[in-house]
């Protein structure tokens, strides 16, 4: 993962160098200790005048080996970008006066010592402090919020599904296998990713509860399949953990869904 390294060493002293910049951090896998070759570097950037990403880049990385071969900003609003050798760069550029949201980060992996780049007054590192001192939100799972979200899910992907939009019914089936990996965490007690629960999956869940994903996963032409193991599943987990599931609704779904896969029976 040298080349990933790399580049984050060059555009951290990139970004200490630059007078514009007041306070940066960098965030993600590398900060985490799990980062490895195919690991994007990912920074945010505070200054007292506006700094446009894309510009920074190309311009920090002039007379490196890197070049900026696409970008684009993302759905959630954050300039990302495609360099040689397929490395992302996200790069979020804020204005000093907005440091305090990252208090509204989850403080899961936190670590401002490998986080902090710039920090000209010390602030940022206070900032960081006070969310490093909360608790995990694995601490404080919802697992009952956790299975209602899920039903609603499953709910709703059946019901477009029996109008015949297999295409939505897919689309929504990936909100289901995301609810059954939360709770299937908190069933093996692996919560390290609780907020991104596939990351890591292979090496922190049960081969037996990674078969059962599995079950839950297939094509367009698989999907009564895969809400029908999807139930089964949710039925298991939920008496695995005392959850509280509506018996008129086990019911109304199990008769809906009986058609495509032999449902098991409510606990």
């Amino acid at each position: 993962m040298s080349a990933v390294l790399n580049l984050d060493t060059h555009l951290r002293s990139a970004l200490r160098r630059d007078p514009r910049v007041h306070s940066a951090l960098a965030y993600g896998s590398l900060t985490q200790g799990t980062g490895d070759e195919y690991s994007d570097v990912e920074y945010y950037v505070w200054s007292n005048e506006a700094i446009d990403a894309a510009t920074w880049l190309r311009q920090a990385l002039t007379g490196s080996s890197w070049t900026v071969l696409h970008a684009v900003t993302n759905d959630f609003g954050t300039p990302n970008f495609v360099l040689t050798g397929l490395k992302r760069v996200e790069l979020h550029t804020r204005p000093v006066a907005a440091r305090p949201e990252v208090l509204d980060w989850p403080s899961d992996h936190l670590a401002p010592e490998r986080m902090l780049v710039k920090d000209a007054d010390g602030h940022l590192a206070a900032l960081l402090a006070q969310v490093a001192a909360r608790p995990p939100a694995s601490a404080t799972a919802d697992a009952q919020g956790t299975l209602d979200r899920l039903v609603n899910w499953l709910c709703f992907g059946f019901n477009v599904l029996a109008r015949g939009e297999r295409v939505r019914a897919l689309e929504l089936l990936g909100w289901v296998q995301g609810s059954l990996l939360r709770l299937a965490r908190l069933q093996e007690g692996s919560m390290s990713y609780w907020l991104n629960a596939s990351r890591r999956a292979e090496s922190e869940l049960s081969g037996a509860a990674l078969e059962r994903y599995a079950e839950v996963t297939g094509g367009i032409n698989d999907l009564e399949r895969c809400y029908a193991a999807a139930w089964n599943w949710t039925l298991e987990l939920a008496h695995a953990l005392g959850l509280h599931l509506n018996t008129e609704l086990v019911q109304a779904l199990s008769q809906g869904l009986s058609g495509a896969l032999p449902l098991d029976s409510a606990p």
